[in-house]
């Protein structure tokens, strides 16, 4: 990572990102309208399930997000050559991801393969940084040393972007759900670049929203157009390359809490990554259409948790009610993103503890406000908190205990795997578990509240 003194940042650099951002927006708000029309012709198209009269809509729309990049990136290169490599590298896996998004759109490969391709599209990074051609830091973790993972964290690269890319790829299915989710997250990644004086993150961050917004104008209910898997992976890939060359992991991993959660949901329901989509949707629906067009919670046992069956737990919602739902999470996210860089830095003796409290009171008040107007999310937002609080208590923990034991690393040639990261990674499992369950409490209770309403009117 670069920090920001080291541009020594004026007028001059801020004009160039104003500039990256308008031909951004400008190429990619230009070529959807062609890139429907064209996507329709050629009969890439699906139908909008969650209204009855499922209505056509052109497919692969995300094409535009990857057109739009790879133009902005020419700029990028123009603007600030001393990120060329960095941005070289960014293109290219963002490319490949786009690549095999589109192929996944036309011949719907199975999830297994998916995964292997999106591990293959982050070695890219892997390899770049292995000959020095971009250099990888290693993660600053809140209450750990930063080089607990020094030697661990490049081989973990590939399969970063496949999480990433897969994650964002599963909180998609409404109408603006993807893309006005991880736009608000890659918005607080911007300010958390900027709080973490990132070069990479402001830098990167930038082309990104400008590519997102027209996007999401477009896709936003009702949609006229759907980014497809070659959408969704890229915007996943994206986040993790900026997460990467801007050394934001926790921040990331908070911002991105929403597709996070949803994903651990998913993935324990279905017992697996590996089980198809389509057995999925017709066996463990997660959702009910009724005949007036609102949403409702699936009441079979064994359907698959999800974040909008948690949030329709209480009863029915129109789709664009359930999205703005989703957009109220992903603002506290942002919020919890803010925070994990303020603590980062009182990690590092950067800050303040005072100055973390004060910006922790002044973020409660709109949280507040937000769990006021969207009283559903109160229980899972109590859930993130609660994991949150959780993790900070166990790093606490590796850090005083875990890491003080006499444990000799496994020297496995090129790599050495720290005996002590293992046992914590081991105890994190049951943690994990033991939240889901409390999850799977949680959603029945709600249920519960919701029949025990209805009986009553």
């Amino acid at each position: 990572m670069i920090p920001l003194s080291d541009l020594k940042w004026g007028f001059l650099e801020i004009f160039y990102l104003i500039i990256i951002f308008i031909v951004g927006f400008i190429i990619t708000y230009l070529i959807l309208p062609y890139i429907i029309k064209l996507m329709k012709k050629k009969n890439f198209v699906g139908y909008d399930i969650h209204k009855n009269a499922q209505p056509e809509i052109a497919e692969s729309g995300g094409i535009s997000i990857v057109i739009g990049f790879s133009i902005t990136s020419i700029f990028v290169i123009i603007f600030f050559p001393n990120l060329i490599n960095e941005t070289i590298v960014f293109l290219l896996t963002i490319l490949i991801v786009g690549a095999i998004g589109f192929i996944d759109d036309r011949k719907r490969l199975r999830s297994r393969y998916k995964i292997i391709l999106s591990i293959f599209s982050g070695s890219i990074i892997f390899f770049a940084n292995l000959i020095g051609f971009i250099k990888i830091t290693s993660p600053t973790i809140p209450f750990l040393d930063q080089t607990r993972l020094t030697i661990i964290y490049p081989f973990l690269i590939p399969v970063i972007v496949a999480v990433f890319t897969n994650t964002v790829n599963m909180l998609e299915g409404y109408n603006g759900e993807g893309s006005g989710t991880c736009l608000i997250a890659v918005c607080f990644l911007f300010i958390c670049s900027l709080i973490w004086k990132s070069t990479e993150g402001v830098i990167f961050t930038v082309p990104v929203i400008a590519v997102l917004i027209p996007f999401f104008i477009y896709n936003k209910f009702p949609a006229k157009i759907f980014p497809g898997d070659i959408g969704t992976l890229s915007i996943g890939a994206m986040i993790a390359c900026i997460m990467l060359f801007g050394s934001l992991e926790v921040a990331t991993f908070c911002a991105l809490l929403i597709q996070i959660f949803n994903s651990f949901y998913y993935i324990y329901s279905i017992r697996g990554f590996f089980e198809s989509s389509s057995d999925v949707r017709e066996s463990k629906d997660d959702i009910i259409l009724l005949a007036d067009d609102r949403i409702k919670a699936s009441d079979q046992k064994d359907a698959v948790l999800t974040l909008p069956r948690l949030i329709l737990a209480r009863g029915p919602l129109t789709e664009p009610e359930l999205v703005k739902n989703f957009y109220a999470i992903s603002i506290i996210c942002g919020f919890f993103s803010i925070l994990s860089i303020l603590l980062m830095q009182y990690t590092l003796g950067k800050l303040n503890f005072y100055i973390f409290t004060i910006t922790l009171i002044v973020l409660l008040a709109p949280t507040i406000l937000i769990l006021y107007k969207f009283p559903r999310i109160k229980g899972i937002i109590f859930l993130m908190i609660v994991l949150l609080i959780f993790l900070l208590l166990f790093l606490i923990f590796i850090e005083a205990v875990i890491m003080s034991l006499p444990f000799e690393d496994i020297n496995l040639g090129i790599i050495s795997i720290p005996i002590n990261l293992l046992i914590s990674f081991i105890l994190m499992i049951p943690i994990l578990l033991l939240w889901y369950l409390i999850t799977i409490k949680y959603f029945w209770n709600e249920f519960d509240k919701m029949d025990k309403f209805e009986s009553q009117h």
